[in-house]
């Protein structure tokens, strides 16, 4: 029974787990809609097109139920600061969704208990990992995509300024630039044209985004397209000056990276280098005044 019991939660576990690596079906419908209504695609285009993989038509309709259940129990702040968590972590998966990984993996940790003595311990150790897990998988997710903004920013800028002087909208110049970077930008920014096309006003998209995406560089940008809306400043302006201001900022860290870098190989110098070094050079010299000795 033991066996039984655990072989029923290690597979409960790989299934919750290949469950939530892959998008959730309320954010993939979500999506979906929100691309027709923009493309104007009809509905029956999309029906022969496959909806995931084997693994995600089988699990999804066995896990959406208690995933969906556990969000309605969330209490409402809780819910909404798990939501923009995962939005900041590009909305892998939905809140009830995380919990159910959260419940999956602190059950699969708790197995070694079953087997008593010094097990125990472990076991709770394991259990409180499996619950913490996803919340490290989710800060590292939105690091990385902050990090990955934070690099590609200067560039779309310098790109978006360049098409608005152009000629361009501010929109069309935004759609015509993001469609050249990859994740995140294109996801980002696709989803504040999405927004800005189905009428939320600029200023509370553009909000939006810097909410989902929290950085200096981009909270500068963003405060720079208000204010130029609300006081009818030329855009094409305030984007050259953030573009020049981007290029500088870019500057002063890469020289600052530089700064870092003998700090950094200073450690391996003193334990890893230097020591094979006093080997190489002191080694025959003290052997030799030893057999001197001798």
């Amino acid at each position: 029974m033991q066996v039984l019991a655990i072989a029923l939660a290690i597979a409960l576990g790989c299934a919750l787990g290949l469950y939530a690596v892959a998008p959730s079906a309320a954010a993939e419908m979500q999506s979906a809609q929100l691309d027709r209504i923009v493309r104007r695609r009809p509905r029956g285009a999309e029906e022969g097109a496959p909806r995931g993989t084997l693994v995600e038509r089988l699990l999804r309709p066995m896990l959406d139920g208690p995933a969906q259940a556990l969000q309605r129990r969330l209490p409402k702040a809780q819910g909404e600061a798990l939501a923009q968590r995962l939005g900041r972590a590009g909305s892998p998966m939905t809140p009830g969704t995380l919990l159910l990984l959260r419940f999956a993996l602190m059950i699969v940790g708790l197995l070694p208990a079953l087997f008593g003595g010094v097990a125990m311990l472990m076991a709770l150790a394991l259990a409180v990992l499996g619950w913490r897990l996803p919340d490290f998988w989710l800060s590292r997710r939105a690091a990385q995509r902050q990090k990955a903004m934070q690099k590609k920013l200067p560039d779309l800028l310098d790109l978006l300024s360049v098409s608005v002087e152009a000629g361009l909208g501010f929109d069309a110049a935004l759609q015509r630039v993001t469609a050249r970077f990859g994740e995140p930008v294109t996801g980002e920014f696709g989803r504040l044209l999405r927004e800005l096309q189905l009428g939320r006003p600029r200023a509370q998209a553009l909000r939006a985004l810097a909410e989902r995406m929290p950085m200096p560089d981009l909270d500068a940008f963003v405060l720079a397209i208000v204010r130029a809306d609300e006081l009818g400043t030329p855009i094409s302006a305030v984007l050259r000056a953030q573009s020049e201001q981007m290029r500088t900022v870019r500057r002063q860290r890469a020289h600052e990276a530089a700064l870092k870098v003998p700090v950094k190989m200073l450690f391996p110098l003193v334990f890893l280098v230097f020591p094979a070094m006093f080997i190489i050079l002191l080694g025959p010299a003290v052997l030799s005044f030893v057999k001197a000795l001798k």
